[in-house]
């Protein structure tokens, strides 16, 4: 982003004027804080007013992740692998020793003045497991199990900063992510020991901490995501009961967070309140315009004026607070900090807290990266050791550089967040609903099928192999779909491919892809293979009728996208294609409860709207039908 002189020259004033505070604050007495609960859709104090908690993650300090630290994901995958290095190297006790060393220098004394200087007063403290128990071990604790833990609130308490205790990590993994220490490692799901586990040693984090006035909430489990698919809603709650349990025998002071799961919000949870559930409140994730979202100010306008309202309406309705635990946005032509300043005043208004992903990142060239996570960085190039061949010396020597490096301040985004008056941002206005499609052009061969009660749409035929379908429908997804079908019956192994030129923005979730579908049921069992207006490809698929989906997703690509579906031998193939010449399948090979039979295959087109319809254009469309035997 091109920052102005003046706007330089703020950002200095601003940036001494607070060095300025905080070197006055260390010289004040000890912050007292205030016990936090929850009352309706707050997070109140003990005279029952609001507090707006804003902050910043403190990530890679507790719990490492490889891309935060610039090392390639294939030396190391994540920090198992890459402590596992320092063990095999040098011993166990002296990759312990190096650890310690890491830890004692990644964040200091001084981070913390920094995170209070942009106008922050929470971090969320993400920790592994690991750093309180050994797997050999697992209902003890470490001798240190509370070190680091400690040294973090000591320091934020210093700077009248709260804490959210955030388990990113449980015992046996709650996804195949590196965020969790370990991929491949979703056993939480598997083994109810590991939820035993995590029980046990939330019981012994409460019982610690329970007298702490600066601890906002207990986090339980980060991204309960297991492996990106299927329905993980009953056990996460069963999970989430089994260890609020084991809290509340110790401590009824502090708030607890429910996580959502990756899709489908916090509803399987009721209403807290009637569960008979103290201090708790739900937690979650946003990231518009990222991870297969289009980054683009109608996404963020969409999110934060559609979005936003509608989850206040679902937390209204069961009176209970929300924590946005991690979010960005990222990207300086979208505002950098003044969209970030934009979403902290949206949250604040409705009296969620939140807390931004994350506060320290190392970049190899150093200096200020536009579109970064960071709050601060280092402002020189790095100079770091090959971890797989550097001694111990030379690595011993890098962590403790951590502690003394110069830093990069994003001084836009400090200003943007601390100046009186934020910047205005403008979002494009709402293209005009179609409701009523332009063309209902006659099918030969075809057959056209509004599922679900989607709101009628139409369709254009360009050509012998080519037709623009006009397609309505609230989603879908889970047991139940709504969407416009254009399809044949088909029986046996056939191959469908069709190139889809371009699909219009109705919602960031609207869809249009290739579809084998058992019958024309809403509950009815599918393949699809589709893409988003992002130009995310995906494979979405609902094994038995009336089951829950399961879904999943690439990066994004440039339009047009060719797009392949296959049936042979019993189970279906979804495949993209750049070049229509290279094929990727986008997952393994779905076997649905019945293949044999007549089913229907064609193109399916979803605005994820059914107040309106989205359009997609297909060419290019070939059925082969392989030979009945």
């Amino acid at each position: 982003m091109q920052v102005s002189s003046r706007s330089l020259v703020l950002s200095m004033i601003v940036a001494c004027v607070l060095s300025a505070t905080v070197v006055a604050n260390t010289d004040e007495a000890k912050h007292t804080f205030k016990p936090l609960s929850t009352s309706g859709t707050k997070i109140v104090d003990p005279s029952g007013d609001p507090v707006i908690l804003k902050g910043c993650n403190v990530g890679n300090w507790l719990l490492l992740e490889m891309w935060m630290l610039t090392i390639d994901h294939g030396k190391f995958h994540d920090e198992y692998d890459f402590q596992k290095n320092l063990a095999d190297r040098f011993g166990e006790s002296e990759r312990h020793r190096l650890m310690e060393v890491y830890r004692e220098n990644w964040l200091t004394p001084r981070d913390f003045k920094i995170i209070k200087s942009f106008g922050f007063n929470v971090i969320r403290l993400p920790f592994n497991y690991r750093i309180m128990q050994d797997d050999e071990k697992p209902f003890e604790l470490r001798p240190d199990a509370f070190k680091w833990l400690d040294r973090a609130i000591e320091m934020a308490e210093a700077e009248g900063i709260y804490v959210i205790l955030d388990m990113h990590g449980v015992p046996g993994g709650q996804s195949i992510d590196h965020p969790t220490g370990r991929v491949e490692q979703n056993k939480l799901w598997d083994d109810p020991i590991y939820a035993k586990r995590t029980a046990w040693l939330w019981k012994q984090i409460a019982e610690r901490y329970r007298d702490y006035d600066s601890i906002a909430g207990y986090d339980l489990i980060n991204e309960p995501y297991n492996d990106f698919s299927g329905d993980i809603r009953p056990q996460l709650r069963k999970i989430f009961e089994e260890i609020y349990a084991a809290v509340r025998e110790v401590d009824d002071r502090h708030i607890v967070f429910a996580p959502a799961p990756l899709w489908g919000g916090h509803g399987f949870y009721g209403n807290p309140n009637e569960n008979g559930w103290t201090n708790v409140a739900f937690t979650e994730h946003h990231y518009p315009g990222l991870f297969g979202s289009e980054p683009s100010m109608r996404t963020h306008g969409e999110f934060i004026n559609t979005t936003l309202y509608e989850k206040q309406a679902e937390l209204e309705a069961v009176q209970t607070p929300l924590f946005i635990g991690e979010w960005n946005p990222i990207f300086e032509r979208l505002g950098g900090g003044d969209l970030m300043r934009l979403y902290f005043d949206e949250y604040g208004q409705r009296g969620w807290a939140a807390t931004i992903w994350s506060y320290k990142i190392l970049h190899e060239k150093g200096g200020h990266i536009d579109d970064n996570w960071y709050m601060v960085s280092n402002a020189k190039p790095l100079v770091k050791p090959d971890f797989a061949t550097a001694s111990v010396q030379e690595i011993e020597a890098y962590f403790k550089w951590f502690g003394t490096m110069e830093y990069v301040v994003d001084e836009p985004m400090r200003l943007a967040l601390t100046r009186p008056d934020p910047v205005v941002l403008e979002f494009p206005e709402p293209a005009p609903k179609m409701t009523v499609p332009p063309h209902a052009d006659e099918l030969e061969g075809w057959q056209a099928t509004d599922i679900g009660g989607s709101l009628a749409g139409g369709q254009q035929v360009t050509g012998d192999d080519a037709m623009t379908i006009y397609g309505g429908g609230d989603d879908i997804w889970n047991e139940s779909d709504q969407f416009r079908l254009v399809s044949k019956e088909v029986q046996g192994d056939f191959t469908l491919t069709a190139t889809l030129n371009s699909l219009e923005y109705s919602h960031g979730y609207a869809k249009a892809g290739l579809m084998i579908r058992t019958d024309t049921s809403p509950g009815s069992s599918h393949v699809m293979i589709h893409a988003f207006p992002s130009g995310t490809t995906a494979l979405g698929w609902r094994e038995s009728a009336n089951g829950r989906m399961q879904e999943v997703q690439t990066d994004n690509h440039a339009w047009p996208i060719h797009l392949r579906l296959t049936r042979k031998d019993g189970t279906i193939t979804g495949e993209f294609s750049t070049d229509s010449t290279t094929w990727r399948p986008v997952a393994k090979p779905v076997a649905l409860e019945s293949t044999d039979g007549a089913s229907r295959v064609g193109m399916a087109v979803l605005s994820h709207d059914n107040t309106a319809l989205t359009t997609a254009s297909f060419e290019n469309i070939q059925l082969e039908q392989a030979p009945s035997r």
